[in-house]
Parts: structure tokens; C-alpha cells; sequence
């Protein structure tokens, strides 16, 4: 939805051009752009810009003492301004106010620069996408690896979520400051786990569309965006169901009904199989990697925004996290049989660990063209940390489960989904919309597997200099 840059020079460069050509890189997240400045002394000097799409507005604030560049939501503070949120808690003490302020309820990424100071970090999970590189006499953070490239700096490596990093002009350090812990399992019954977790998951609900307006539901007619769209109706919301996939896809078959069940309304749009190899292209250079899963996600949600923000929504609900909180993934049930329970925990919690790695930022770069945010119920904290005590049986069972996440169903059970959506199997975003064996096809087509067709196809587009 937005994008930021910074930079420090540790000799006589000046950081201007390279800010502009970085934001350059980044006008597909917004054409509005705006940098500013600190000398710091003769041979340190830091820079800092952001962008942002011409419906929403640049989010960077300053003082005497600092400027700060922001891009994302704090859903309580919304209303404040983000950035100057984050220059009224960091002004007196950056360290003590950018710990506060990972402890906020949100999806966001920072910088804040200051005399011979420059802080860069990201929420808990890592919603908004941050990379940081260097050379010999400069450091540079930006919302997207290309605009790294774009510099010359080649080994961008992301800023970890819930991580203070701190550049002097004596080089750069991290810190932890908030992370999820590996809980132990609770003693409760699957109802008790049930009535926590439909609490914690409305009050989540309430937090992400609090201070807006028409809300989109990414939709597929799965458990996971059924009991969103439902529980986000339930809140008072102005809802509408987005739903997309190519000609014919299976998803498609049954998105109106599942809708019409809840009572919710739905737009649903289709793609042209001729026009899905614009698309991938597109895609790829989106995400900057041409792995064939996360390709085969990011151009559904990618229709998904697009057609979200035609309809005038600014943020869209997905699904997101869900799979790996409650062993959505029929490879959970595999690690249960095949080496029991200790395995299954360790892989759920590194699971929503890698969270941002696997999904998140490749979420927000496939959706960032567009001038909408996209959001998750099941990226709140409080939620994740209840989650992670919630015993493994009310989430796998073993015996080649077939079924799964058993505590999610039984809270959809519980506010009325209707049973058609609450025991439906788990189909991948990237299998219901057709996405992925389309790929296979037309990379069949060119006489290459997908993944070699994909790996071409970003060694053609990875340089580009504006979006294809």
C-alpha cells in the first residue's frame, strides 16, 4: 500500500539521488513520493522517503529532533496518523518507544532517523515487508529488494519482525524486542478452546476494520474466509465477498451459494487462461522469486486486490495464518503418524515463525500495486499466543486426518456457518482458482517444467524497472 526508504553515507556521497532512485523502484507501491534529510556530520549523513498511492497519503512525520517514515496501520491509532505515532513515542527515547511500540496492535514497517541515529523495524510478525543492505560506505532499508538492486547492493536480507535494528556511523546492530514464545500446551476442552478463540477472534475482527469503511473478503468458500467474512458480518461491517479464479476453475462453482449462506455479498470475476502468462510476469517481479507455490498464491490475490480496490474497498480480509495456527496442511497430519506429537508442535510453531518469510511478505508485495490493505484476523498476537497453548488433538488428530483444524470448525460451528462450509476438506488458494495447473500447462507448452518455465520467466523480468 505504501513504501519506505532510507540511507546512510559514511563519506561524502550524497544520499538524494540514491533515495530517489530507490523510490523509483518502488512506484508500483505509489507515485506520491517525498524525502528528507539530516546531516549528521561531515562524513555520516542519513536519508529517508516514503510513497504512497495517490488515494491515500504519504505517512512520514518529523521533529527538530527526527523524521519518521511508516508504512502500514496501527489499528487502535489509526486515527492519530501512524507516523506521528511513532515520532510521539520514539521523540524522548527511541530504544524505550520502539519497544512500546512492537508491543502494538498492528501490521507495520519504520524508520526513524536522528542525529547520528537511524532505527528500522517491523510488528511481530512481520506483516510489511523491510530489507536492509550494505556496502563499504553505505547502508540502505528498503520495502522491497529491487529497489536495493536498483543501488547496486545485491544481498538485500530482511529486517526480522519484532527486531530493533540500530545504524550509527559505527555500523549496525539488532535486537529482539518482542517475539511468540513456544507455549505449552493447556488442560481445556475443545468447547473452552472453542469460546476463547471465537472471542479472541472477534475482538481481532474489531480491531482490523474498526476505523473503516467497505471492507473486502478475499473468498473462497473455505473454512478460513467463510468464518471471516461471517464474523466480520457479525461485527457490523460493510462487507463484500471478493472471489477470483481462471475460467472454469472449481472454486468458482460454489463461491455465489457459499455467499448467498452466509449472507454476504459477492463479486466474483474470472481470467482468461490467454491472459495468465502477463500475469505470472507480472507476479514474479512482484515478489522477486519465481518459486511455483508462492507464485500460484500471489496471482489470485493479487485479481483478489484488484478487483477490491475497483470496488471501492481500502482494506481486504483474508484467511491468511490460519493453516499454520490450527495444522491446516495435510502435512501436519503426515509429522503426527509418521513421528508423532513432539514433531507436529515443533513444526506448527516454526511455522507461524516463518510466517512472514513464507506468506506474509509475499502477500503484501503481490497486492501492493493497489491501493488497499490486505489484513488477517488470525495475525493477532493476543490470538496467536492463546493458540499456541491449545492442546494438538483439537487441532490433528491422527490417523491420516482428513479433516483437521477440529477447534477452528467447531467455532464456525458455533455462530451458524452452515455445515456445507464447516466441514468442507481444504482445497489451497493456488487449487481452487486453477492457478497452478494452468502454470504447469503453459510451461508444458514452452517444453519446460514449471519450475524451469518460472526461472526463465524471472530471469527476464527480475531487472525491469518499472512493473510489467
Amino acid at each position: 500500500m505504501g513504501a519506505i526508504v532510507g540511507i546512510a553515507t559514511n563519506d561524502s556521497t550524497n544520499p538524494y539521488p540514491l533515495i530517489e532512485t530507490m523510490l523509483s523502484a518502488l512506484k508500483h507501491r505509489g507515485s506520491d513520493s517525498k524525502a528528507m534529510r539530516i546531516d549528521c556530520e561531515r562524513e555520516f549523513t542519513i536519508a529517508v522517503g516514503c510513497s504512497s498511492h495517490p488515494q491515500t497519503k504519504l505517512d512520514m512525520a518529523s521533529s527538530p529532533k527526527s523524521i519518521v517514515t511508516f508504512n502500514g496501520s496501527f489499528y487502535k491509532h489509526e486515527s492519530l496518523g501512524n507516523a506521528r505515532f511513532v515520532l510521539r513515542e520514539t521523540e524522548k527515547s527511541p530504544t524505550k518507544g520502539i519497544r512500546r511500540i512492537e508491543n502494538e496492535i498492528g501490521g507495520f514497517a519504520s524508520l526513524v532517523a536522528r542525529e547520528k541515529l537511524l532505527y528500522a523495524f517491523r510488528d511481530i510478525n512481520g506483516l510489511k515487508p523491510l530489507y536492509h543492505a550494505h556496502s563499504d560506505h553505505l547502508t540502505a532499508f528498503a520495502s522491497e529488494r529491487k529497489a536495493l538492486w536498483r543501488i547496486g547492493l545485491n544481498d538485500p536480507q530482511p529486517i526480522l519482525p519484532g527486531s530493533a535494528y540500530t545504524l550509527t556511523n559505527r555500523g549496525l546492530s539488532k535486537k529482539c524486542l518482542v517475539h511468540f514464545q513456544r507455549c505449552i500446551e493447556k488442560q481445556m476442552t475443545l468447547r473452552h478452546a472453542s469460546v476463547v478463540l471465537c472471542r479472541l477472534l472477534a475482538k481481532s475482527i474489531k480491531r482490523i476494520t474498526h476505523f473503516n469503511g467497505k471492507i473486502a473478503v478475499a473468498f473462497s468458500g473455505g473454512l478460513d474466509s467463510a468464518l471471516t467474512a461471517s464474523m466480520a458480518k457479525r461485527a457490523g461491517v460493510e462487507l463484500e465477498a471478493v472471489s477470483v479464479g481462471l475460467s472454469g476453475s472449481p472454486e468458482l462453482a460454489t463461491v455465489e451459494e457459499f455467499a448467498k449462506e452466509i449472507g454476504v455479498p459477492i463479486t466474483v470475476e474470472t481470467f482468461t487462461p490467454d491472459s495468465l502468462e502477463d500475469y505470472i510476469r507480472r507476479v514474479i517481479w512482484l515478489i522477486e522469486e519465481p518459486d511455483l507455490m508462492k507464485v500460484s498464491v500471489a496471482i489470485p490475490l493479487h485479481w483478489a486486490a484488484m478487483v477490491a480496490a475497483r470496488r471501492g474497498c481500502g482494506v481486504m480480509l483474508c484467511g491468511q495464518g490460519s493453516d499454520e495456527l490450527y495444522g491446516g496442511y495435510y502435512k501436519y497430519a503426515r509429522t503426527l503418524d509418521n513421528k508423532g506429537h513432539g514433531a507436529l508442535a515443533a513444526e506448527l510453531y516454526r511455522s507461524v515463525i516463518e510466517s512472514s518469510e513464507v506468506n506474509y511478505d509475499r502477500d503484501d508485495q503481490a497486492t501492493c500495486p493497489f491501493p488497499i490493505e490486505l489484513r488477517t484476523p488470525f495475525a493477532d498476537p493476543d490470538l496467536i499466543r492463546f493458540s499456541l497453548t491449545i492442546p494438538l488433538e483439537f487441532k490433528v488428530q491422527r490417523g491420516n486426518d482428513l479433516t483437521r483444524k477440529w477447534v477452528l470448525r467447531n467455532v464456525a460451528k458455533m455462530i451458524g456457518v452452515p455445515d456445507d462450509i464447516v466441514w468442507r476438506r481444504k482445497k489451497a488458494i493456488q487449487h481452487g482458482t486453477g492457478v497452478e495447473n494452468a502454470i504447469r500447462k503453459l510451461a508444458k507448452s514452452h517444453g519446460l517444467t514449471a519450475d524451469g518455465f518460472l526461472a526463465r520467466t524471472y530471469e527476464e523480468v527480475k531487472r525491469m524497472e518499472s512493473m510489467p
